[in-house]
């Protein structure tokens, strides 16, 4: 089990319901769309699933007997990459946006976990215990030539790609407590953005290059904040007794998707990027988590 999933399941289990955001719908024309494909046990099975961005048209794309989780879809919206076990450790995989062309990138005795497609889709980023402890690594979209990025004593994770794939974003607990670093592509420049007495994790780079959206504990539960590229200006978004976590931000940067438990069981939640108009996309009794939106 990798420490994403590991850590996710922990926040599954402290889930508490409590009182939703503004839940109204979009407070003017501009409506929110493409596709948000998602991590799902509804079938009674974690499998990959995907939606349009107002929660209409679930397609349950994977159908393997195995764990498939954290997808992340391409930025042109025809490939998903995920983490899929194979009954022994997890591995990396892409498929198209319908689930066809399933490929097996990662084949080794290692965890791979939390993908991420480059910008410019020539780059896959992920996380790997093949050196010990989980560090970021990027390779080509066929699985070849892995290269390491980061090269920290701790676990490094959930690693996103700025918009024009010069740097990283990504979670460590390098200093005893999760922590959201940026690192160029070619492993420099490492730089501690949050340095916080909290816990952060679930770094996500806006389309427009100027915000991080991230999780933070630091109101007692997991809410979702943004922040400016170097650390400062950071401003929460959710406000609610339950945990919201894993935001991904809308192509055009105007909407963020995100899971949150505030209905007792997680599910799919977007809003505004400001944090306003909070609205839930899946309602149903089973866990959904692990958004990511594409064209």
């Amino acid at each position: 089990m990798t420490r994403s999933l590991t850590a996710f399941l922990c926040l599954a289990a402290v889930l508490i319901a409590g009182c939703s955001d503004d839940t109204s719908g979009p407070a003017n024309d501009h409506h929110p769309s493409g596709t948000i494909v998602f991590s799902s046990d509804r079938g009674g099975n974690n499998d990959i699933y995907s939606m349009h961005a107002d929660g209409s048209n679930v397609q349950k794309l994977t159908t393997r007997p195995e764990y498939d989780g954290e997808p992340d879809v391409s930025a042109n919206g025809t490939r998903i990459v995920f983490q899929g076990s194979d009954g022994a450790d997890n591995e990396i995989w892409t498929m198209d946006v319908d689930g066809g062309n399933l490929l097996r990138l990662t084949d080794n005795e290692y965890n791979e976990a939390a993908p991420s497609w480059s910008t410019d889709g020539s780059l896959i980023a992920f996380s790997t215990s093949r050196d010990g402890d989980f560090e970021i690594y990027i390779m080509n979209p066929d699985g070849s030539n892995p290269v390491r990025v980061s090269n920290l004593t701790s676990e490094e994770d959930d690693a996103d790609w700025s918009p024009d794939d010069s740097h990283l974003v990504f979670e460590s607990d390098d200093n005893g407590n999760g922590e959201i670093y940026t690192i160029g592509s070619n492993g420099s420049g490492l730089l501690n953005i949050t340095n916080s007495a909290n816990y952060e994790q679930d770094p996500a780079w806006s389309p427009k290059g100027n915000k991080i959206a991230f999780s933070s504990n630091a109101d007692g539960d997991y809410e979702i904040y943004v922040m400016n590229t170097d650390g400062t200006g950071v401003t929460q978004l959710t406000t609610n007794t339950a945990n919201d976590y894993f935001p991904c931000w809308s192509p055009d940067g105007e909407f963020i998707a995100f899971g949150s438990g505030r209905d007792g069981n997680p599910e799919i939640y977007i809003m505004r990027a400001d944090g306003s108009s909070q609205q839930r996309l899946t309602n149903n009794a089973a866990n959904d988590w692990w958004p990511s939106w594409g064209e």
